[in-house]
């Protein structure tokens, strides 16, 4: 491609099938593009992880390698030297059944438009009691400081519901951030940052692809897994993607209308089944990565994309 093309990089939730779902997108797209080379990368939930992998250097032609237990190249072995296997999550302990933020809930009652429905779960839900995981924490020695390149990573702090932008409106250390931006409401234990308690940004949008209205890119591709290529399809699990799928044609219509060519990467009815219903399922991470990367393969040769 061009290296005068200005392109952005949105990487959504999904939780571990989410994760896998990045892997087969940046792997694929590895043949035509370096995701390492996005002027700006905006991570959220599962996403941050995948933004941090590809400012440390990480090769994404070696993403589903990893996910997959597969062998990479010296680069990418390289790279994660310092971070741990993947693993799957650790199991739910004793959660105290009250709300999470009662003072955020009270102002539900006065003004429940103000934030999106989600982030008011957010306050309902008892916080959560799984503390993140250590490979999450690790990424701070794997960036020490924040990258010089702009990277977001997007969390809902807990005490207003604000949505907070790591890297632009605060800069915590890279583990932390990537922490409470994976802090699954009523799962993970909320993430202290400066006092304050942060949950995964998902809550606002599983997105936030509108944070690149404006910011006179030519090109923002997006990796949406918990979003839907269909927005009707028989299948009962496609009913709950059917809003993220609504909210991110939203957002892209705002990104467009300041010029911005915005292609997105959403599971189809074959990749939804592969996925499944729930992901946290560490059993889907290996298949879910196989498939997306043969599709976005498959995608692409019909159409690169990039010029």
């Amino acid at each position: 491609m061009s290296t005068r093309l200005r392109v952005g990089l949105v990487l959504g939730g999904g939780g571990l099938s989410g994760m896998a779902f990045h892997a087969g997108v940046l792997t694929a797209l590895s043949g035509v593009w370096d995701a390492r080379t996005a002027e700006v990368i905006v991570g959220t939930s599962a996403g941050s992880t995948s933004a941090a992998l590809m400012r440390a250097g990480f090769p994404p032609a070696d993403y589903v390698a990893r996910v997959t237990g597969s062998s990479m190249s010296g680069e990418g072995r390289r790279v994660l030297s310092g971070l741990g296997p993947l693993g799957p999550a650790a199991p739910r302990g004793r959660v105290v059944p009250l709300p999470a933020s009662p003072g955020l809930l009270r102002s539900a009652v006065r003004r429940p438009w103000r934030l999106p429905p989600a982030v008011w779960a957010s306050a309902a839900l008892p916080a959560g009691s799984v503390p993140s995981d250590p490979s999450i924490t690790a990424f701070t020695t794997l960036l020490p400081t924040w990258p010089a390149e702009v990277t977001w990573v997007v969390a809902v702090r807990l005490s207003d519901g604000a949505r907070v932008v790591f890297g632009r409106d605060e800069y915590p250390s890279m583990g932390d951030a990537i922490a409470a931006s994976t802090a699954i409401p009523g799962y993970f234990r909320p993430v202290l940052i400066g006092g304050q308690r942060f949950v995964d940004g998902g809550a606002w949008s599983m997105h936030s692809l509108d944070l690149l209205a404006g910011a006179g890119l030519d090109l923002v591709i997006v990796s949406a897994p918990m979003s839907t290529a269909d927005l009707v399809a028989p299948e009962a699990g496609n009913l709950l993607r059917v809003p993220v799928r609504r909210q991110l044609d939203r957002e892209a219509a705002k990104v467009r209308a300041a010029g911005t060519r915005v292609v997105t990467f959403q599971p189809d009815a074959a990749l939804r089944r592969v996925m499944g219903s729930n992901p946290m399922d560490v059993a889907r991470r290996r298949p879910v990565a196989l498939a997306v990367a043969r599709h976005v393969s498959a995608r692409l040769a019909a159409d690169p994309l990039l010029p």
